[in-house]
């Protein structure tokens, strides 16, 4: 039980809360208001706690908050039993909750917010969904939101049959934790769940889209081959032909990728805390065909580290995922072709996409002035 001193005007009301907002409006007009609860403001009146769950509870109460909302949380806490009360009445005295919105939202999902539908073990924290999101963090002293901890990131073990469902159809290096949540909060609105976990996770998606915290790419040329059709020896063949097959291309990758399932994870150790997840796939630029790298970081690179990440993305373009790539050919309407990630020029390149572009667009201005000139 929650008690509270009321005064106002020279008058103490001691008040036990949650109590009858009735009783309590009662009480009230004898010390001389006329209004109701939802109309009188905390910061009308000196709020006094009585005891130590008073005293963490009114941390969270804002001078705008009602004295009807009050009364209404301190009934949500006391409507509570068994352990979800005794965590909730936890998170209370740690002083997990900002204010009663906060509270409001660990409470939406109800006294079995602990008897969830998936268990997620993170950090050798271990977690049940659904619960809201902002008190997973407040609770468990993430630094990322959830929407940006891929499941990929975590071990999360369902515990019953509808999380296993559910755990099938989501994708560990796209969906989030906050996928997730979404999913089991969702499905507890579907009236037959086992018929539809690809629907329930498909709106989650649209409820919380995966939003890394930043990402950068890298572009790098491609070379392609083909037979002669004399000696059957590869020779290089013309780029044109890399723009006309670009879908084919991109798709050969894509399988090319789907055996490494997530690049990020062949990462040296220096980096791989810090990028989520890498995906290789091809970008047309002004009539030509590049390779493009994009990186999913969870924070963001160094100079230095960007550098490493460069030699690593190179490596991998010449020896690594490239060398495995363009011995596989691309069929085509053109017949077969072997396109590379790497070539040993001096003109080869990776290079950040805001630089390549930049300097593409100098030698763009430079070849247009030199026109200008003739």
């Amino acid at each position: 039980m929650l008690t509270l001193d009321i005064q106002h005007n020279g008058s103490t009301l001691s008040l036990e809360l949650p109590i009858p907002t009735e009783i309590l409006a009662g009480e009230l007009r004898m010390l001389g208001i006329g209004k109701t609860l939802n109309h009188i403001t905390q910061d009308e009146f000196t709020l006094r706690p009585m005891n130590e769950l008073g005293e963490h509870f009114m941390k969270m109460v804002q001078p705008d908050d009602t004295l009807q909302a009050i009364a209404t949380y301190c009934r949500e806490l006391d409507l509570l039993y068994g352990e979800s009360r005794i965590a909730l009445k936890g998170l209370l005295l740690a002083d997990r909750f900002k204010d009663l919105s906060h509270m409001a939202n660990y409470l939406q999902y109800g006294s079995d917010t602990l008897n969830g539908l998936i268990r997620m073990d993170y950090n050798g924290q271990s977690i049940v969904l659904p619960a809201a999101m902002r008190d997973m963090q407040d609770r468990f002293g993430f630094n990322q939101s959830m929407g940006t901890i891929r499941l990929s990131e975590t071990e999360l073990r369902p515990v019953s049959e509808l999380g296993k469902q559910l755990m099938a159809e989501l994708q560990p290096y796209s969906d989030t934790i906050a996928t997730a949540n979404a999913a089991c909060a969702v499905a507890q609105y579907v009236p037959d769940i086992t018929a539809a976990p690809a629907q329930i996770v498909e709106g989650a998606r649209k409820i919380q889209a995966p939003m890394p915290t930043e990402t950068v790419s890298f572009i790098c040329p491609l070379v392609v081959s083909v037979e002669d059709n004399d000696d059957k020896e590869l020779v290089e063949g013309d780029p044109f032909l890399l723009v006309e097959h670009e879908d084919e291309i991109s798709e050969a990758l894509k399988s090319e990728l789907a055996e490494c399932e997530n690049m990020a994870d062949y990462l040296p150790d220096t980096l791989k805390p810090k990028i989520a997840s890498m995906e290789w796939d091809v970008i047309r630029v002004q009539g030509q065909l590049y390779g493009s790298i994009y990186c999913a970081l969870r924070v963001p690179l160094t100079v230095t580290e960007q550098a490493g990440l460069v030699d690593w993305i190179t490596g991998q373009n010449s020896d690594g995922l490239g060398e495995g790539f363009e011995q596989r050919p691309v069929y085509t309407d053109d017949g077969e072709l072997f396109v590379h990630l790497w070539h040993g020029g001096d003109d080869y390149f990776v290079l950040p996409a805001e630089e390549f572009f930049q300097q593409l667009h100098e030698q763009t201005m430079g070849m247009n002035g030199m026109e200008g000139m003739t």
